[in-house]
């Protein structure tokens, strides 16, 4: 087999942490090779040695047949190798054909040369099967649009290695599919493309080979005919995860919440659910179909919503976020990074800031107190980390959300809503996470879920309610789940 890469025993370290320990990675020319491991592993890691990003402690990295060094990342990409990252970094108010030739513009004489730019943006969309306008502003499209031209910038460089890191978290199945055809066209033109996914059905569909890394070490690659989803799962976690979804028997009792005709101006409409004591309560539906937007107007993070809350059978006014947590509601976002961290700060001031009255005393903050409850989340949730003064920009991703968990279970609220809450993270963790809710209904809290994973809505819920183009079009007990049933409210014509 012709190898186009090789990266020999790489080793890294941060404050702390082993990340990288005599890891060895080797891709062929056309390959579509995946690397899976729990968060933390060092998939991550590994890859921006790779990309430039970062720089290895020990190791060499052969391209071509010849060894390299990538000490930034223009380095690699002048090599050929070009990442897409899960946070795109695209300028929005510039069109698709500016974002994919960014500081490398065709110029006549003087200005940029229009013409030029737009058919060679064209040339490379052409060539992805895309039919975006190269001229179409980026804040207009889709988010699978606006991947496909984050891929077009990287491929209109020439490239031998693609990196895509996580690069579905956001796509629905079918803009997926699409992008995996794209993947499958590269490799005819002997592109080697390294995928990193958390979905399993997504690398027995697209990957040839898989490495599995565990706790920054190689644990061994395998052809894809050679593994099943079980056995792929037990060599990440060097364990047997038998039971993917962990249901706790709760007593469901008195109702909690009552949310009557929600409706929010171009995202929901005239929406009605109860959540009661102890009950999972799952919300389906198609990318668009208002999931987020309903749980967030309940929250108080939208403006302009109408209807009525109930908070054990007492209407309550809830207008922003701080309403709603006085009110004992909790809310995990779907973007953690973004709306449900601080990252450049550390995990016992992320704890401390949505604890804020707890841990202070005559506006002195009571670092005794903070430094207790950040033990206590580090401890119950099962956080990977040197200390409680740890960035949380340096955790892995599955640690980053049970530090967003943990700051809000130690407030022990009545009502929590998850927005996505084991989206980009490992089969290890999402079972950690699920038992952690499990943990929650058995105390009396009522649970909303939003996901986007079939099984996961199904294998956790007590009861389903669906949306589609911001209605709901069915509710369904746990013994009237099916997967059929779901998709056909989910895809109803409203």
């Amino acid at each position: 087999m012709q190898h186009i890469l090789a990266m020999h025993n790489i080793s890294k370290r941060f404050p702390g942490v082993v990340a990288l320990d005599n890891v060895s990675l080797e891709i062929a020319k056309g390959e579509i090779h995946s690397i899976v491991g729990e968060n933390g592993a060092g998939k991550s890691t590994l890859m921006k040695i790779l990309a430039g990003a970062y720089r290895m402690d020990s190791g060499e990295i052969i391209l071509n047949g010849q060894p390299v060094s990538i000490n930034n990342s223009q380095a690699a990409i002048d090599l050929g190798i070009g990442t897409v990252y899960q946070n795109l970094n695209l300028i929005p108010d510039l069109t698709a054909a500016e974002n994919i030739y960014m500081n490398r513009f065709p110029k006549g004489h003087v200005f940029i040369d229009r013409k030029a730019l737009e058919k060679s943006a064209a040339k490379v969309l052409s060539m992805m099967n895309c039919a975006i306008p190269p001229s179409a502003q980026v804040r207009d499209l889709s988010v699978a649009d606006q991947q496909m031209i984050a891929i077009a910038r990287v491929l209109a460089k020439d490239i031998c290695v693609l990196i895509l890191d996580e690069p579905t978290s956001s796509l629905s199945q079918n803009e997926a599919e699409h992008l995996f055809d794209n993947v499958r066209s590269l490799k005819k033109r002997g592109v080697s493309t390294i995928f990193i996914s958390h979905h399993m059905d997504e690398i027995f569909s697209v990957a040839e080979r898989v490495t599995v890394l565990r706790d920054g070490r190689l644990i061994g690659n395998w052809n894809i005919q050679e593994l099943n989803e079980q056995s792929l799962v037990h060599h990440m976690v060097g364990r047997e995860v038998k039971d993917m979804f962990p249901k706790v028997k709760a007593t469901i009792t008195d109702e909690v919440l009552s949310a009557s005709h929600i409706s929010v101006k171009g995202y929901v409409e005239d929406v009605s659910f109860s959540l009661r004591k102890g009950e999972i309560l799952g919300i389906g539906g198609l990318v668009g179909a208002g999931r987020t937007e309903l749980v967030k107007a309940i929250f108080g993070a939208i403006p302009g919503r109408s209807g009525a809350i109930l908070l054990g059978g007492k209407k309550v006014e809830i207008r922003r976020p701080q309403d709603a947590v006085q009110h004992g509601i909790a809310f995990i976002p779907e973007d953690r990074r973004n709306e449900g961290l601080l990252s450049e700060f550390s995990i016992q001031e992320n704890i401390g800031l949505c604890n804020l009255w707890e841990t202070t005393r005559n506006c002195i903050v009571n670092t005794k107190e903070r430094n207790r409850l950040t033990e206590t989340v580090i401890r119950d949730m099962g956080i990977k980390t040197p200390s409680g003064k740890q960035l949380v920009k340096n955790l892995s991703g599955g640690n980053q959300q049970k530090v967003v968990l943990g700051k809000w279970f130690v407030r022990n609220p009545r009502v929590i809503i998850f927005d996505e809450p084991t989206r980009g993270i490992d089969v290890g963790a999402k079972s950690e996470i699920y038992r952690k809710i499990g943990e929650l209904v058995k105390t009396g809290v009522g649970v909303i879920v939003v996901s986007s994973e079939l099984p996961e809505l199904m294998g956790i819920s007590d009861r389903i309610i669906v949306l589609s183009k911001g209605k709901k079009t069915g509710e369904f007990a746990r013994d009237e789940f099916s997967p059929e049933r779901i998709m056909l409210a989910a895809t109803v014509s409203n």
